[in-house]
């Protein structure tokens, strides 16, 4: 008799372990699925800017009482190219959650002058400064420089921490720039502001994909900067926060130097 009661505890215990490691994996499978559905929103909210801004370009030229110089046609039709270029890079890192084995936006090494990067970004985001807020470029490199890398990325990214610069800088201004270290092997774009800077509690988060992601799902994230982190993590770069930066917010894109 004993010997059937220890058989249907074994049973019992057997039948418990495996309910238990389906409820985790049960569980593990809601987690993932709440983190992709977090990143798709957040890629959402990317998207919007670029959309937005092709929107207003085909309001300004279907107007017909308006002339465009030659030069102002292919300066609207290279920012078109430039915001579908943005959507289709965003939309290729969708991929990389797929099940087909996809890595996303292809790289492409190629040459490219920093200062000239900034100075896009700047004219790029103009539109988006508020009233009383100047952009300014702070001029710490020749312009004979140029470094190797996905220049589509990188302006990406500096794109990402610019328009984060103007969303929350309600007066005073926004400088961006570039540098080389002291051994000459990285090169930093930075954004600076005199927005109110991070608030404490985001800031353990702020490149966390997981818990920002998470976050994600109840409110739209401020400083949402994870999608950018990923983006310069493919070209072997990163972000950074100044934190000894006192006057708002200074974010750091860092390259290494080809």
């Amino acid at each position: 008799m004993w010997i059937i009661i220890v058989v249907l505890i074994i049973i019992c215990l057997i039948l418990v372990l495996r309910l238990m490691s389906q409820q985790i994996q049960l569980s593990g499978c809601r987690n993932s699925d709440k983190k992709k559905s977090a990143f798709i929103k957040a890629l959402a909210r990317e998207i919007r800017t670029p959309l937005h801004s092709v929107s207003g370009l085909a309001e300004i030229i279907s107007k017909d009482d308006l002339y465009l110089s030659k030069e102002e046609k292919k300066n609207i039709s290279a920012q078109i190219k430039y915001n579908a270029s943005l959507i289709s890079t965003l939309l290729d890192e969708v991929s990389i959650y797929s099940e087909d084995g996809s890595t996303g936006h292809q790289l492409v090494d190629e040459r490219f002058s920093p200062n000239r990067i900034c100075q896009r970004c700047i004219d790029a985001s103009l539109p988006q400064v508020k009233k009383g807020v100047r952009m300014l470029f702070r001029h710490n490199m020749g312009d004979e420089i140029f470094v190797s890398a996905d220049q589509h990325i990188v302006e990406l990214v500096l794109n990402k921490l610019v328009h984060c610069a103007c969303k929350f800088t309600q007066k005073g201004e926004i400088i961006i720039g570039c540098s080389y270290d002291e051994t000459r092997r990285q090169v930093t774009f930075f954004v600076e502001d005199t927005g109110g800077g991070i608030p404490v509690e985001r800031r353990q988060a702020l490149f966390n994909w997981s818990e920002t992601m998470m976050d994600a799902m109840d409110e739209e994230t401020e400083f949402d900067l994870t999608i950018a982190q990923r983006l310069a993590a493919k070209i072997d770069g990163y972000l950074r926060w100044d934190y000894t930066y006192t006057k708002g917010t200074r974010m750091e894109f860092t390259l290494p130097v080809r």
